[in-house]
């Protein structure tokens, strides 16, 4: 059973983001606005790991780590360095992580805190994932992307857009080298520096010729 993560933060864009990125990394999400609706949560259904936001109108993330009835994994995010609440935070057991946190450090965390809490834990994968050394050239929609790691199922691409710019939901996916183009699907997007981001996909089909180039992949 994946483990389950609340996401606290006022944001709607970040809370969103963040759990659609997860979930795509195989994590159950469940991601609330409010201090309250948080609180609640924790009273009644704890998660295996708190990521919350300092924040939150005229509380802030700590106290959800202070409050909670059940001892709890917590990542507590800022924009704003505060010496005082960090030390509070470690002295909790939290982690305490200034913005803007990059995708892959947030997710080695994510594994570490859970894996230090739930000993022998692992995110069960339908398929493993191969990291693409340097990266491998790719297009989506006739757009230049480069392609980080694939699976079977899957990739996760970097791909230049303006901060505000939309990665479509649905497009193909070619790669000119190995001479393939297929359907894919948009899992998840984090923006992770001025305009680039990092894209994670499914793919439609599952070619023959696209798990040969998986398998060729060290």
């Amino acid at each position: 059973m994946p483990a389950k993560v609340l996401i606290v933060d006022d944001d709607k864009t970040t809370r969103e983001g963040l759990a659609e990125f997860l979930e795509g990394s195989g994590y159950e999400t469940l991601a609330v606005g409010t201090f309250e609706e948080a609180a609640r949560i924790l009273r009644t259904s704890p998660p295996d790991l708190l990521i919350a936001d300092v924040r939150l109108g005229p509380f802030n993330g700590l106290q959800l780590v202070i409050s909670s009835p059940h001892p709890v994994a917590a990542i507590i995010i800022t924009g704003f360095a505060d010496p005082v609440l960090e030390a509070d935070a470690r002295r909790r057991g939290a982690d305490y992580v200034l913005k803007p946190v990059s995708p892959t450090r947030l997710l080695d965390l994510v594994n570490h805190k859970l894996a230090s809490t739930r000993p022998g834990f692992g995110i069960p994968r339908r398929w493993e994932r191969k990291l693409v050394i340097g990266g491998l050239p790719a297009s989506v929609e006739d757009e230049p992307a480069r392609i980080v790691d694939v699976s079977y199922g899957g990739v996760r691409f970097e791909i230049r857009r303006a901060q505000d710019g939309v990665v479509p939901s649905s497009f193909n996916l070619t790669l000119p080298s190995a001479k393939l183009s297929m359907p894919a699907t948009l899992v998840w997007k984090n923006l992770i520096s001025d305009q680039t981001w990092l894209c994670g996909a499914s793919l439609a089909h599952h070619t023959p010729e696209w798990h040969g180039l998986v398998d060729a992949i060290g």
